[in-house]
């Protein structure tokens, strides 16, 4: 379970992130509405005020279900943002191998998926590189 700190925190770096809330009336729905491209949440009210009042308290829900893994898998692909990453967190940069497409023929690619192929093949590349064939 997030505790209040960690939520806040996390809350706070997402306000940050989305700035000045700016309600916009719709006529279609005849209500204020405000939603922000980087969070999946959006409110609505009878007015500008109730609307910059409770958006904060709805992007602190769902930062709250966040940390405690309770996005649904489709809710979280929508999230664009960061949602308050922590420093340093995730893979360190410079760590992936770089990659090329190339197209092979079915069977060799099959053959390369392999576990283990691909640590074979750079070992029989080496040898054939210092052997020059």
């Amino acid at each position: 379970m997030a505790s209040n700190k960690e939520i806040e925190s996390h809350l706070k770096l997402a306000l940050e992130e989305i700035g000045v809330i700016k309600p916009w009336f719709s006529k279609e729905f005849k209500a204020w509405i405000f939603s922000h491209d980087l969070y999946p949440v959006e409110y609505a009210g009878d007015t500008k005020e109730e609307v910059i009042h409770n958006y904060p308290l709805y992007i602190k829900e769902f930062i709250k279900h966040r940390l405690e893994d309770r996005l649904s898998p489709l809710m979280e692909n929508k999230t664009k943002g960061h949602g308050g990453k922590r420093e340093g967190s995730g893979r360190p940069k410079g760590s992936k191998e770089e990659k090329v497409r190339v197209y092979l023929p079915k069977d060799i690619a099959n053959l390369l998926k392999e576990p283990g192929a691909l640590t074979h093949l750079r070992g029989l590349i080496k040898v054939c590189h210092h052997t020059h064939i």
